[in-house]
This record gives structure tokens, C-alpha cells and sequence, in this order.
């Protein structure tokens, strides 16, 4: 495995300054606490529908919430992680087939290509997201899917805090963005420019969580309510917490006009 300088437009990017941040956040952060966990196990279950194969890769496994539910289906499993003490978990949790490699997206380089690539809640946080989008592209198998779950800067919850003077734009990072690391919160328009630049075909995208209000609100109602609000994110997709889109290689039997029914 050998480390390059990731292609990017921000030129004070550096391999060590992308591990201190990375690290940084591991030091607090859990995925699978609150709100996250629900949020991590209803994407799962969206990417478990969609995918086949055997070899998968998880690009990102912070507690390794998502990690436990994809070696449900994927009898191999790698798991490119940045933080030592993620990766330290994820090695309990991957099967014998799989491997773990604690080390950052823009040094990962696979021996082999993968059925389905995994990037859940990753985009928003790397230094460019098209570069990262494009290289994992190469690593899918011709008729192999990249499954991505980004935040949504269009949500309810952040259309509300616009009304109430608590953000200038919708896009504009809150503190809660700032202290886990973000870079960007996603448009679903910005989304899906990214992955065509990168050279990849968008199958499908959705909205996951139906979210009025921030999590810890959200977090005191009952667990009944809660799902209720899962349940209802396929009402107004482009109004949920979450988007998640399903892309792969062009011309791999794909219409032309395949995402014009996104929801």
C-alpha cells in the first residue's frame, strides 16, 4: 500500500494534518449513541436491499455500527479506516476474508476490485470529494455499486433554523458540523454533480428521516414516534436529515434517463 498525495483543490491540505483531525474527533465522537444509531442501521438496511456480491469495502467505520450490519451479507469485508482507535474496533468485527487498514482514503490502494464500495457519512468530511468519488470508482467491479449517505442541507430541520436566524444559508456549517469534522453539507443537486464529475452513473437517491427538528429534540420522543418519522422520509425526500444515493460505472446496463424518478 503506498501513500500519495491526494488531487485536491485546497493546497494547505497534508497527510498528517487530515490524521491529527481524524483522531481528533475519535477521541469523542460515537455513531452509535442517539439518534446516529438509528440513522446508521436505517441506511444499512437501504444498502443490504440494493447490493450483491460477495467482496464489499467500507470506506469509514467510526464504532463500526454500519460495519456489523455488513458482515451480515459480505463474507469479505475490508474497512479503510483513519483513526486508530475505529480501526482497533473494526478488527473484532471483520471476518477472517477481510481485511482492516488504518489509514486515510487518499492512501488506500486495493489488490483487488469490490462489489459494492460503502461510503456512509463520508464526503462531507474529505478534502475533495470528487477525487475520492473518482479513484473508489476504480475500485468497483464493472457491474459493481458505490453506496454513499451524505447530511442534507435542504433538511426540514436546517429549513427551520434558517426561519429562525440560527444559519445564514442552508449550507452553512452550524458547531455541530465544525466539531465532527465537516467540510460541506450536501444539496441533493451539489450530490449528484459530484458523482457525475467523478465519472459515475446515479441509479437512485433518497431521503432518509424525515427530521423537524435536531436531534436532541428528536432523541427525547418515544421510540414509536421516532420510526413513525423514518417511515415517512419517502413523503418528502428532499426535506429529510439524510440523503443516500446508489451510483456505478456508466453503460453498465444503466437508461439514460434512470435518476430522472428520484424521489
Amino acid at each position: 500500500m503506498s501513500a500519495r498525495r491526494p488531487a485536491t483543490a485546497d493546497k494547505s491540505f497534508s497527510l498528517a494534518e487530515e490524521r491529527r483531525r481524524l483522531e481528533a474527533v475519535a477521541q469523542w465522537y460515537d455513531s452509535g449513541s442517539g439518534l446516529g444509531r438509528q440513522l446508521v442501521r436505517s441506511a444499512a438496511a437501504r444498502i443490504l436491499a440494493r447490493a450483491g456480491g460477495r467482496r464489499a469495502l467500507e470506506l469509514g467505520c467510526a464504532n463500526g455500527l454500519m460495519t456489523r450490519e455488513l458482515v451480515k451479507r459480505f463474507s469479505h469485508l475490508d474497512v479503510v479506516e483513519g483513526a486508530e482507535s475505529y480501526a482497533e474496533q473494526a478488527r473484532s468485527l471483520v471476518p477472517s476474508e477481510g481485511e482492516v487498514y488504518h489509514c486515510l482514503f487518499e492512501e488506500f490502494e486495493p489488490s483487488s476490485r469490490y462489489d459494492v464500495i460503502v461510503m456512509a457519512w463520508v464526503l462531507e468530511h474529505v478534502a475533495d470529494p470528487r477525487a475520492l468519488l473518482a479513484r473508489a470508482g476504480g475500485w468497483l467491479c464493472p457491474e459493481g455499486t458505490m453506496h454513499i449517505v451524505v447530511p442534507n442541507a435542504g433538511s426540514l430541520h436546517r429549513r427551520a433554523g434558517l426561519k429562525m436566524g440560527m444559519l445564514d444559508r442552508l449550507d452553512e456549517l452550524n458547531e455541530s458540523d465544525l466539531a465532527i469534522g465537516h467540510r460541506r453539507v450536501y444539496t441533493w443537486e451539489r450530490l449528484g454533480d459530484d458523482i457525475a464529475a467523478a465519472g459515475l452513473h446515479l441509479v437512485e437517491m433518497e431521503g432518509i428521516l424525515l427530521k423537524p427538528l435536531p436531534n436532541a429534540m428528536v432523541e427525547s420522543w418515544h421510540q414509536e414516534l421516532r420510526a413513525a418519522f423514518f417511515e415517512l422520509a419517502a413523503l418528502a425526500p428532499r426535506l429529510c436529515s439524510e440523503i443516500y444515493a446508489v451510483c456505478r460505472h456508466p453503460g453498465n446496463g444503466d437508461s439514460t434517463d434512470s435518476a430522472d424518478g428520484l424521489r
